[in-house]
């Protein structure tokens, strides 16, 4: 009698708690109206567990962004009972600048497990930890680096055909693009970040304790969600997978301490090789240099580590994902190919090879690339939390005029919703068109672009994105005409439909992508 007295009584805490969370909840997001769920899509369960659109007992999951793509409502609300922060979710250019240029009442989410799992850094931190961080990264992102990511780009590109036999071929039929844009710009990131270039041709080891470092930090960069979701006592299981994912991120951070130690010395001794550019021009050793360098602000082993690991997961998935969209839009839209080739052929007569100096004549191409990233953008959201109680004010989207302020409680969480902004056709007409060239002219709103985030804390690696990404494409469609394989009887339409489906989880962010490469005469 008395357990059965214990249990009702837990029960009866529990649930006065959780009402408790929700109607706190409630208040901290001023009542918006949005979703009221047991999940908040930020919470580790919300990731596995199933999804159901506007359940009470249930969560909305991560993509229901994308569910909400046409919704006319500028401000939701996402209020969970059970596990996570309240959320609102806005979809407006002025309620975004409120959100991400006032920087002393919304900064990005504090991110606990990323600094447990890789080490503190640039994106895990907030305020005057946050720019120390920038102090010490900023400046290895230099003129140096992009000219490395070029030169790297290249030799990854002739590496690619040799390995896979198109440099005798005059067709090829790629099963999977996703599988070969991910490749090059895991390649080019390892090569400029770490120092460390990868081989096309590597093979998978067949125990642990054969990895080598690059099938390492291959592992770590496919299995960061895994790691940070799994509890340590699985990776006692006898699970194969966790062992290779265990023995992949043990054996890269005691290499990465190795090397930071190594670095640090060489530096001080001035034994570094000027002309080296995988040992001197590179992410990891320019900011184990600031750190040197900085006088008062400087960074331990574990947080150049952290900040070293951070620029791979962050660049790798974003710009694998924009290329294989816009290969997929190009051979989709062969008109638009063709003004790309132009260009090419244009600033690069006599079919040369491009040079870093080459970057900003090839406006069309970064045309084509912001376009891609404003249909598909490769993150869907920007997420800031409240550090102190803030008014938004929301207006009329067509007078502009003032229709009421809601009040946002410290620790709520606001994400900007870039897939809706980015198809709003106040910002982009026509916004389901693809349409490079509206870049070139007034009929895009260039600050509802968020392709690399805005205001102070926007993406640190623009640069070295972009030169990876036209690199790649200036490559290819120089030497390759990129053509879509249709299903029998289907439309372009149809196939866009079918293919270019995009959602957060996908493994590539789009389905597989099957297109045919033809060399050009």
């Amino acid at each position: 009698m008395l357990h059965l007295t214990l249990i009702v009584a837990a029960l009866v805490i529990f649930a006065f708690s959780r009402a408790f969370k929700f109607l706190n909840g409630l208040q901290a997001v001023g009542h918006s109206s949005g979703f009221r769920c047991a999940l908040s899509p930020f919470s580790s369960l919300s990731m596995v567990l199933p999804t159901r659109l506007n359940s009470f007992f249930t969560n909305v999951g991560i993509n229901f962004v994308w569910d909400l793509q046409r919704s006319e409502n500028h401000i939701i609300s996402v209020v969970p009972w059970l596990l996570g922060p309240p959320t609102i979710y806005v979809s407006s250019v002025e309620l975004m600048r409120q959100v991400l240029r006032h920087t002393d009442n919304f900064d990005k989410q504090e991110l606990e497990l990323g600094s447990q799992l890789l080490g503190e850094n640039i994106v895990s931190t907030q305020k005057e930890k946050w720019k120390v961080h920038r102090k010490i990264v900023h400046p290895a992102f230099s003129q140096k680096l992009s000219a490395l990511v070029w030169k790297e780009g290249i030799r990854n590109y002739y590496e690619m055909l040799s390995s896979k036999g198109w440099d005798t071929q005059s067709t090829v039929t790629p099963s999977v693009i996703n599988d070969l844009t991910s490749k090059f710009t895991f390649s080019v990131i390892s090569s400029c970040v770490f120092g460390l270039p990868i081989t096309w041709s590597e093979s998978k080891a067949t125990s642990e304790k054969e990895m080598s470092l690059q099938e390492c930090v291959m592992i770590m960069a496919s299995n960061i969600s895994l790691r940070m979701l799994t509890p340590r006592w699985a990776y006692l299981l006898p699970i194969e997978r966790l062992r290779r994912v265990e023995a992949g991120f043990t054996n890269i951070f005691a290499f990465m301490k190795s090397q930071v130690a190594y670095r640090l010395d060489s530096i001080r001794k001035n034994e570094m090789v000027e002309d080296d550019d995988l040992g001197t021009n590179t992410v990891f050793n320019n900011i184990v240099k600031a750190s040197v360098d900085g006088g008062k602000f400087t960074l331990n082993e574990g947080e150049v580590i952290g900040n070293t690991f951070v620029m791979l997961f962050a660049g790798h998935e974003t710009s694998s994902r924009t290329l294989t969209a816009a290969l997929a839009l190009l051979g989709l839209y062969q008109d638009k190919q063709e003004q790309a080739l132009f260009e090419i052929e244009r600033v690069l007569p006599g079919r040369r090879e491009p040079i870093i100096q080459d970057f900003e004549s090839f406006k069309y191409i970064l045309n084509i690339i912001q376009e891609t990233m404003r249909l598909y953008p490769p993150i869907p959201l920007v997420v800031r939390e409240a550090i102190q109680d803030t008014l938004l004010t929301i207006t009329d989207p067509t007078t502009g005029q003032k229709v009421r302020d809601v009040v946002i409680k410290k620790g709520t969480l606001a994400c900007i919703n870039i897939l809706r902004i980015h198809h709003d056709p106040r910002y982009f007409p026509d916004p389901e068109e693809f349409e490079p060239s509206r870049w070139n002219d007034d009929t895009a709103a260039h600050d509802a672009f968020l392709g690399f985030s805005h205001g102070t804390r926007a993406c640190i690696g623009r640069k070295f994105a972009l030169a990876e990404m036209i690199c790649f494409l200036v490559m290819l469609l120089r030497d390759w005409r990129v053509d879509v394989e249709f299903e029998s009887d289907e439309s372009p339409e149809q196939w866009r439909n079918r293919v270019l489906t995009s959602k957060a989880h996908a493994a590539h962010g789009l389905g597989p992508v099957a297109l045919r490469l033809t060399r050009r005469k």
